[in-house]
């Protein structure tokens, strides 16, 4: 790390978080893994709905009167 200062450093690191936050990256997402990702998020909201219907028949069954 000789010859870099500590202001390179910092510009450098503030550079390469503002490419990585453009929607243009170098990286681009695949087909299969938008797919897997879509997959994921649509497991996870199904588990979120279940845990709230399984909440509300429990609270059906034990507090009936409510």
């Amino acid at each position: 790390m000789q010859g870099i200062t500590p202001t390179a450093l910092d510009e450098q690191a503030a550079a390469n978080r503002t490419a990585s936050m453009t929607r243009h990256s170098q990286k681009r997402r695949t087909p299969e893994q938008i797919r897997a990702g879509n997959l994921r998020l649509g497991l996870v909201l199904l588990a979120v709905a279940a845990v709230f219907f399984l909440g509300a028949v429990v609270k059906q069954v034990y507090f009936p009167g409510h």
